[in-house]
């Protein structure tokens, strides 16, 4: 597995490390019972709010920034490798930090969770029923009490 990072130099708030990132993602894919090897790749990417507006006001036609939004890459998507591309999760710091407050949350909690959420969308949950979403936040849960993060919720 592999993991691409995108501004996260000029980040303001966040602490992890792209090795912390990563075993997140890792395991979260372990725990979602994703097969996955060392060709596949991930793109996470840090957004300032004006480029997550446009990115949600485009894709989701919300015209407000938003806390992560993923995007999934079609399977005939040439790589010019042999790489398996799962998709790219774009976090808006500065809305996890707001929404962490609000939430009485730990700011690096929330994003672990926002990651995971970004990453459980590109392989395959959502969240549009009831049934839907009661699957995905107990995988939330799962995997955030595995990595001492306590409840998402």
């Amino acid at each position: 597995m592999q993991l691409n990072l995108n501004n996260i130099r000029s980040s303001k708030f966040v602490d992890l490390s792209e090795p912390e990132i990563l075993d997140i993602v890792i395991e979260a894919l372990k725990i979602a019972k994703y097969e996955f090897t060392n060709n596949h790749h991930l793109n996470v990417s840090f957004v300032s709010p004006e480029e997550m507006q446009l990115l949600n006001k485009t894709y989701r036609n919300s015209n407000k920034p938003t806390n992560v939004l993923s995007f999934e890459i079609p399977q005939n998507f040439p790589t010019g490798e042999n790489k398996t591309l799962i998709g790219e999760i774009a976090l808006c710091e500065e809305v996890i930090l707001k929404e962490s407050k609000k939430y009485k949350k730990i700011f690096e909690n929330r994003l672990k969770h926002m990651i995971i959420h970004g990453l459980l969308h590109l392989i395959g949950y959502d969240h549009q029923d009831a049934e839907e979403t009661s699957k995905m936040e107990r995988l939330e849960k799962e995997i955030m009490n595995k990595l001492s993060a306590g409840d998402p919720y």
